[in-house]
């Protein structure tokens, strides 16, 4: 990206395009495994785009066992005009030991009944690509960067923004940055897009390499085993350098480690970031 692409290209945060909330419709609510759905929303206008740039997230407002509006932050996999596609992981009470109570807002999408309108609004992340580009906290950053490789580890339904981002790399020719990806899930019946990554891999193989890790697997998983470690990193990961990128997106627990394990394998700590 030459100077006047950088200039010309400006996110405003402040603009109607990222405050404004606005209606949509629930269409569709597929299942993808014993806690998650494919949520399908489609706007009144059929023409009608998130129009977002990639790892850009939306907000949806809903209601939490108590009646009380909340939102919380999804990132869509797929739009075609007029409707896009988010999964979703469902909170549901007295399953998940960390949320006794179920989520704020998944139990509410869960019995939402089709063909209803909700609330959301578009937003921007903690990372912006554009054409080859990075701006690392694009709140407080204004500089563009272009990193050779970057690194991402994700948990669970933490893939989204990832996947969001690997894809629109790939499908530009001019872009040569090298990515790897280490997904953690619990089983193999948690992996989400499994299918879609392993497609994106086959298909760029010089450019993108995924691996999978399972805290819980069959004898015949032929993928790696256990928690994210130094050791894994290790074996997958290319040495870091000045120009490498490391992102992650998983449950708390496991970005709390994820950021410390990313400072120990060697990259600079303003080359780290959540999505």
């Amino acid at each position: 990206m030459d100077q006047k692409d950088q200039k010309d290209f400006i996110i405003d945060t402040q603009s109607e395009f990222f405050t404004k909330k606005f209606q949509v419709t629930l269409t569709k609510r597929e299942p993808i495994n014993h806690d998650s759905y494919m949520f399908r929303f489609d706007f009144k206008n059929h023409k009608e785009r998130l129009g977002m740039q990639a790892v850009q997230h939306i907000k949806i407002y809903g209601l939490n066992m108590k009646g009380e509006i909340v939102d919380r932050a999804y990132t869509h996999v797929s739009e075609e005009d007029g409707y896009f596609l988010i999964p979703i992981k469902i909170y549901r009470p007295n399953v998940h030991p960390q949320f006794p109570n179920g989520g704020e807002l998944t139990p509410w999408l869960e019995n939402l009944e089709l063909h209803s309108e909700l609330t959301i609004k578009r937003c921007v992340g903690k990372l912006l690509y554009h054409k080859n580009q990075f701006i690392v906290r694009p709140k407080l950053n204004k500089t563009w960067q272009q990193f050779s490789t970057v690194l991402l580890i994700c948990g669970g339904s933490g893939i989204t923004p990832a996947y969001q981002l690997i894809r629109t790399i790939c499908s530009d020719q001019n872009d040569n940055t090298k990515m790897v990806l280490l997904y953690a899930n619990k089983t193999e019946q948690d992996i989400w897009l499994i299918k879609d990554l392993n497609e994106l891999s086959d298909k760029h193989k010089e450019q993108f390499t995924v691996h999978y890790t399972l805290d819980k697997s069959e004898e015949n998983w032929k993928g790696l085993k256990g928690f994210v470690s130094l050791e894994m990193m290790t074996s997958i990961f290319p040495q870091p350098t000045e120009t490498t990128l490391g992102v992650l997106c998983g449950p708390k627990p496991m970005n709390k480690l994820v950021l410390s394990l990313y400072e120990q394998f060697g990259l600079k700590k303003e080359n780290i970031v959540k999505f």
